[in-house]
């Protein structure tokens, strides 16, 4: 039954995440076909700036969200604690990371202020979108999730035809920014209602969940950061069209990531709901897991970098033949991202995160030294594509081989629950 619920979740969560990373291809192509290859560059500059800040908190709070909304679930204790916690922390943070993207947009990329305040609402509404999607799956509200997924998909997708059918390009941001608000308000009232009838949560202590946040975030910007920083390294040392043809390569390949994602997001609640029961059988949940989706992923991507020389200038169009390469190489280093995301989501949920963070981290030097060592010879989006190899099949690695590991779970002491049976988690290390 455990099996065929997490199936059908992580089905779910699949169809929401895909939907959303169809919205995100779709968007790159109507861009590269009615404006062009450099505005696509800059849009997914920009992009990629905002998911980057999104990392320095809004993102591993809806992990922490997913991790002790579902044990709060499972023991039969209200959510609203959680969700206090990691609102009010995440709003908290926004202000700060709008800050830092204010200045690197105008003094890194060179934005206009018109570009730099829809970076900004962008940046707010994915960290909100990251944060409330996290909330749902650890709510166990999966099928609301992809629901709203496909709304604000399709929302997203009819505004932009609308903004470049007006010729509206510097509103270009705020179809994608308009829907992962859609996305985050209509959350809000089913967060509201859920387990207000349950007794309260006085279990769960808030530095547990900012000791989780903190490694999370520092993992997840090594990790993913170092997806989205490769364009701005593309976007800083090399030409507007070799730029260009590096945004139309990574708006395919990491669309791709997304499966290991939504399947990502299942998987912490129901990693943190074995680890309760038994560390041992979780374990065994995982190597499982693993397993089934290294081998889904090699079909998977090695599909894709078969018809890439195909579907490519299909989708975008003649002139982008130089995009295919740069494709291949990056749904390379999309692969080991992905099997490093599975085995991190056991990490952090059976209270590893330093290691986690410590894989992602190695990764993430690796990664930006081998951009800096390969751009000058291979030209920056080249290098840009080899760091991302390099950088994620090293974390990888050592996430893999640290969640093969038994986990060691708090000792009873840290435990010390108030109520017998109250199942409180002590703090993660």
């Amino acid at each position: 039954m455990a099996q065929s619920s997490l199936i059908r979740q992580g089905v779910l969560s699949t169809v929401g995440v895909a939907v959303q990373g169809l919205a995100r291809f779709g968007y790159s192509i109507l861009i590269a076909r009615f404006v062009g290859a450099e505005p696509l560059a800059l849009v997914n500059t920009l992009i990629s700036l905002s998911i980057i800040l999104s990392l320095l908190w809004p993102t591993a709070a809806g992990n922490a969200a997913g991790t002790f909304l579902a044990r709060a679930v499972r023991n039969d204790r209200a959510p609203q604690r959680v969700l206090g916690l990691v609102w009010k922390s995440t709003g908290l943070a926004c202000l700060g990371i709008s800050i830092i993207g204010v200045l690197v947009a105008v003094i890194v990329i060179g934005t206009e202020p018109a570009e730099t305040v829809g970076m900004v609402a962008l940046t707010l509404a994915w960290s909100a979108y990251i944060l409330t999607r996290g909330i749902r799956m650890g709510l166990g509200q999966v099928t609301a999730a992809a629901v709203w997924d496909s709304v604000s998909a399709a929302v997203s997708i009819g505004l932009l035809a609308v903004v470049i059918a007006l010729g509206a390009t510097a509103l270009l941001l705020w179809p994608l920014t308009i829907g992962y608000a859609l996305f985050a308000l209509a959350a809000v009232p089913a967060m509201r209602r859920t387990g207000r009838a349950l007794a309260p949560d006085r279990t769960t202590v808030p530095g547990d969940i900012w000791h989780l946040v903190a490694w999370n975030s520092l993992g997840l910007i090594a990790t993913n950061g170092l997806i989205q920083f490769s364009m701005v390294w593309a976007f800083a040392a090399s030409s507007a069209e070799e730029s260009g043809m590096f945004a139309a390569a990574i708006a395919l390949a990491t669309p791709a990531s997304m499966l290991a994602q939504a399947v990502s997001q299942v998987l912490i609640p129901r990693y943190a709901h074995w680890l309760e029961e038994d560390p041992v059988q979780a374990r065994r949940h995982h190597l499982q897991v693993l397993s089934v989706m290294t081998g889904v992923l090699v079909v998977a991507f090695g599909t894709v970098a078969w018809i890439a020389p195909w579907f490519i200038p299909l989708l975008y169009g003649p002139g982008f033949d130089a995009a295919v390469p740069l494709m291949r190489l990056l749904l390379i280093g999309v692969f080991f991202f992905s099997v490093g995301l599975i085995a991190s989501s056991f990490l952090i949920t059976s209270w590893r995160t330093v290691p986690a963070t410590i894989a992602a981290g190695a990764g993430s030097v690796l990664g930006i030294l081998a951009m800096a060592v390969a751009s000058p010879g291979l030209g920056g989006a080249s290098g840009a594509a080899v760091g991302v190899i390099v950088g994620t099949a090293v974390s990888a690695a050592i996430a893999v081989g640290w969640s093969l590991r038994m986990p060691n779970p708090p000792s009873r002491a840290a435990e010390s629950p108030s109520e017998p049976g109250d199942g409180r988690v002590g703090e993660l290390r």
